[in-house]
């Protein structure tokens, strides 16, 4: 049980956790806590993740199949080991899949048919993504699936009408989640070629994708200040500034690619989604306190 929860990769998970509780609290700072449906809001939370870890797993399969994921991959290893075989491995992406659905069909019979059409897409742009990626497009369908559709979703089963207001969110969150696939897209450049993926990292080339990431964990910090100064957002929120010392550090290893070349992003997958737990929660407390204070 152990080896098959580390193959959905739930270091991850802070990256499809983030944008439900960050459009959770947001509506709570918006409208108060009587107006929300707490116990909807979980069960998106537990929707999400399943849905993200069948993506993460199915992903890994077809990277397996395509030969993306090889002995000289920087990846999971459990099927190059032979730890399980690839119909193991579809069986559980399905499964984790058929669960989040169900979920999602309960959740619909709580608020409304809406909630299909956007889990629907979801659930869609799941199963494409190894398909997106070989089309430089998998930048986009993560900013959707996990930039855009979590809070008009959320915000739907919350409190039962579609909040635009919600999509505000999108990009101090989305650009961090974008910015954790850019880094492994990035990494795995030589062997997606090698394999016919043309991911968007591959498409800009390294050196540009060294500050396309470097924007993208910089954008939530700037664009957080201006939403405060426009007062969209709570004073509070000026509490994502404490995820700076991160952001250096993660800019400071990403510059390393002009001497150490790829191997400066190696690592900073990990280092990416561990920024976007700092700030992440420093923008769900930024909008707790404004809702009481």
């Amino acid at each position: 049980m152990k080896r098959w929860f580390l193959a959905t990769r739930p270091w991850s998970f802070v990256v499809s956790a983030t944008p439900v509780v960050a459009t959770a609290l947001f509506l709570l700072y918006k409208y108060g806590g009587g107006s929300i449906n707490w116990i909807n809001v979980v069960l998106a939370l537990i929707g999400i993740i399943l849905f993200h870890a069948a993506g993460n797993v199915l992903s890994d399969y077809y990277d397996y199949k395509t030969g993306i994921d090889n002995k000289d991959a920087y990846c999971v290893q459990s099927l190059l080991n032979g730890d399980f075989t690839p119909g193991q491995y579809f069986k559980l992406a399905m499964g984790l899949l058929a669960a989040g659905i169900v979920l999602g069909l309960v959740l619909t019979l709580r608020s409304g048919w809406p909630l299909l059409v956007i889990g629907g897409v979801g659930c869609l742009l799941t199963l494409l993504y190894s398909w997106t990626k070989f089309h430089a497009l998998g930048d986009t369908d993560i900013f959707i699936v996990f930039g855009v559709l979590p809070m008009l979703g959320t915000a739907y089963v919350a409190t039962g009408a579609i909040d635009w207001s919600t999509l505000l969110l999108s990009i101090p969150v989305g650009c961090v989640t974008v910015a954790v696939l850019h880094a492994n897209n990035t990494r795995d450049i030589p062997t997606d070629s090698a394999a016919g993926a043309k991911s968007f990292a591959k498409v800009i080339g390294p050196k540009a994708s060294m500050w396309w990431y470097i924007i993208l964990i910089s954008l939530p910090c700037l664009y957080t200040i201006a939403a405060v100064i426009c007062g969209v957002f709570p004073v509070w929120c000026l509490l994502i500034m404490l995820s700076l010392p991160v952001v250096v550090k993660n800019i400071r290893q990403v510059l390393r690619f002009r001497t150490d070349g790829l191997c400066a992003f190696n690592q900073l997958d990990l280092m990416t989604a561990k920024l976007q737990m700092v700030s992440g929660i420093m923008l769900c407390l930024g909008f707790v306190l404004g809702a009481i204070f």
